[in-house]
């Protein structure tokens, strides 16, 4: 009985020893883990704001050339002319630029004036209802561009006044 009682009192130390290592390991692993998961949400949201950042500033150089140039000439009576000059060597570059961050309905929309100014450069022939078309669909862009915008003022509580 003697023995078994050294043998307990000689091993339980050892056995105590490694059941706090397995205890301390696995809290230390964890807790590293934790902090590299923080750090991973971090740098995936410094990400997230350099995309927004990028994207806003585009949009506000189509806004600042929409307040500079006249993309939409009024014509006497009913119609409308589109400006696809200035569109083409002013705007379209600069979405294009960072077309893979644009929100997918301004690219859409992009895509749409594109296709137009392509079938009409077919045909070689811009009607007034193409006119038309293209000036409904920039003021659409116009029009989500300004809302993203506000979304994002909303989102961030940015200068929003009620």
């Amino acid at each position: 009985m003697n023995i078994l009682l050294e043998l307990i009192n000689a091993i339980l130390p050892a056995i105590s020893a490694i059941v706090g290592a397995l205890i301390g390991g696995y809290f230390t692993r964890k807790a590293q883990h934790d902090l590299l998961d923080i750090e991973i949400a971090k740098e995936e949201n410094k990400e997230k704001r350099r995309r927004e950042t990028e994207v806003l500033t585009l949009y506000n150089k189509i806004l600042k050339i929409d307040g500079e140039e006249m993309l939409v000439v009024h014509l006497a009576g009913p119609g409308n002319e589109f400006e696809i000059d200035i569109f083409v060597k002013k705007i379209r570059p600069l979405i294009y630029e960072k077309f893979h961050i644009v929100h997918k309905d301004i690219a859409d929309l992009v895509r749409q004036i594109d296709e137009i100014i392509a079938a009409c450069n077919y045909y070689e022939d811009f009607t007034l209802e193409d006119h038309q078309n293209l000036v409904r669909i920039y003021f659409k862009i116009i029009s989500h561009v300004q809302r993203h915008i506000e979304n994002y003022r909303e989102q961030n509580k940015i200068f929003h006044e009620k």
